[in-house]
């Protein structure tokens, strides 16, 4: 009876563990990566010149209500962006951005629940495809 009760005893503690871990790892619920487009506009530079800076627009996602968008441009040294709250549709107008045509501009969004998107890399281009209004991704480097 008793190599029973010890056999039980592990049996449970085995079991009890397995159900810990478990727990502890929730289901993996993917995030689709954002889309945007472009566009350019003229400002002042300071100087007496004038720069082209670009607004990024959101496109509408009801995964990315009230999320907050991450716009990086990653060929400026440093690199620079920045950060836009979207709206319950998912859309957002972010603020000026500096950069030039055909710069890989990253960008990701972090829902109120935590959850993050995957991040995508967009052409800095007014350009869009006609199949998801999108700018088109950045071409892999040979």
């Amino acid at each position: 009876m008793n190599a029973m009760r010890r056999r039980l005893t592990r049996l449970a503690t085995l079991l009890g563990a397995v159900s810990l871990l478990w727990a502890c790892n929730a289901p993996f619920i993917p995030v689709p990566p954002p889309g945007a487009s472009f566009t350019s506009q003229l400002v002042d530079d300071g100087a007496g010149g004038q720069k082209t800076v670009w607004i990024t627009h959101g496109l509408p996602s009801s995964n990315a209500a009230f999320a907050y968008y991450y716009v990086i441009n990653e060929s400026l040294v440093p690199r620079a962006g920045i950060i836009a709250a979207a709206g319950a549709d998912g859309t957002f107008t972010g603020m000026p951005l500096e950069g030039t045509m055909g710069d890989h501009i990253r960008m990701a969004y972090e829902t109120p629940d935590g959850n993050q998107s995957d991040s995508i890399c967009l052409l800095l281009t007014e350009e869009v495809s006609a199949t998801t209004g999108s700018a088109p991704p950045c071409l892999p480097s040979p």
